[in-house]
């Protein structure tokens, strides 16, 4: 498993936006990413995510 922190930039494993690491708690990723100019934010569980490319 990936050792991720906040800061840290991150994909889904099955693919999607680059994301930033905002926070993490009980083995969830809080993550904010753009979409247009809007800030959009959601939390996912830390197994789902790997590092950006």
């Amino acid at each position: 498993m990936e050792n991720f922190a906040a800061g840290s930039v991150v994909q889904l494993k099955s693919g999607g936006p680059t994301m930033t690491i905002k926070f993490i708690e009980e083995g969830d990723a809080y993550c904010e990413w753009f979409s247009g100019d809007k800030v959009e934010g959601h939390s996912f569980p830390v197994q789902s995510l790997k590092p950006a490319q």
